[in-house]
């Protein structure tokens, strides 16, 4: 067909052709742009919103930790029971609201992707007894018997804060769920160069068809607790976990038959051989800092 056409035919084909490469070029180039503005405006939004999380992580961690300190002094007063007993409650509140605020926050930092480790000298049996104590109020309540059994010699390498918000989780689950009266079990090892632990409690059971769902965010998969009339919380905690641990190279499953759950966690570690960090075997020490001071990897 092209060898039937004039020169003028021809030419003015070329030049219809040109233009219209032409256009498709311009009109790449003005969506080029668009994306890249589009682009500059989503790093500024991610920056005001870590800024801003930043700025209301202050705002209540700062006098939220001051409250806590300041119970912790009230209790070694000797006072009139009745003041005992007021002191006592208002410590048990503040733990949860602490507990609450520590789960939304990291919530929103795993939202903003503001999840970076950093990895320092962890002592395990340490950072779970100070996880423990935070949930002493329910504990006794429901007569519970907490028991750890850690067969790891020394310290590891791992994110002592993640480590702490994964281990007061899975514990406030197992709390929650028991039944009165019965144990709940914790146990951590080293098996492949890998931390290994488990937490078992007897009491509400998931059922396994629940294992897609259990780990979403303000998922109750158990409307019906036996173990308490009402099982407080936002439904953030397992998702909180869950995606800790994804964060850190590891797993997390559960197995439950009758009355007994079991929730095992597995997470990579790193060689404490050229690791550079600060020793982190207590919760107080991290929960409040920026960790400006860690090395981040």
């Amino acid at each position: 067909m092209i060898a039937t056409l004039s020169d003028t035919d021809l030419l003015e084909e070329v030049k219809r052709r040109f233009e219209q490469k032409n256009s498709s070029l311009e009109e790449l180039e003005f969506l080029t742009k668009k994306l890249y503005e589009l682009n500059e405006k989503l790093k500024e939004n991610d920056k005001v919103k870590g800024e801003f999380l930043s700025l209301i992580k202050n705002v209540f961690n700062n006098p939220m930790s001051s409250l806590l300190n300041l119970s912790s002094m009230m209790q070694r007063n000797e006072d009139s029971p009745k003041t005992q007993k007021v002191k006592a409650f208002m410590e048990t509140e503040l733990m949860k609201l602490n507990f609450q605020l520590t789960n939304i926050f990291t919530a929103a930092e795993i939202e903003a992707g503001q999840i970076a480790s950093y990895f320092s000298e962890v002592d395990v049996g340490a950072l779970f007894d100070e996880a423990r104590g935070g949930f002493d109020y329910l504990i006794e309540e429901k007569f519970l018997q907490v028991e750890k059994h850690i067969d790891i010699d020394g310290t590891i390498i791992s994110d002592a804060k993640k480590l702490h918000c994964i281990i007061s989780n899975i514990l406030s689950n197992a709390c929650e769920y028991s039944f009165r009266g019965n144990k709940v079990i914790f146990n951590a090892k080293i098996l492949d160069k890998k931390l290994v632990m488990s937490i078992s409690n007897v009491g509400d059971v998931i059922a396994k068809e629940y294992k897609k769902e259990v780990f979403n965010r303000f998922k109750k998969v158990d409307k019906n607790s036996k173990a308490r009339e009402s099982v407080e919380g936002l439904g953030l905690g397992l998702s909180v976990v869950n995606a800790l641990v994804e964060s850190m190279d590891g797993e997390i499953d559960y197995d439950s038959s009758e009355a007994l759950t079991t929730f095992t966690i597995v997470l990579a570690l790193r060689d404490k051989e050229g690791s550079e960090g600060m020793a982190g075997d207590s919760g107080n020490e991290f929960m409040f800092d920026d960790f400006d001071d860690m090395k981040e990897f």
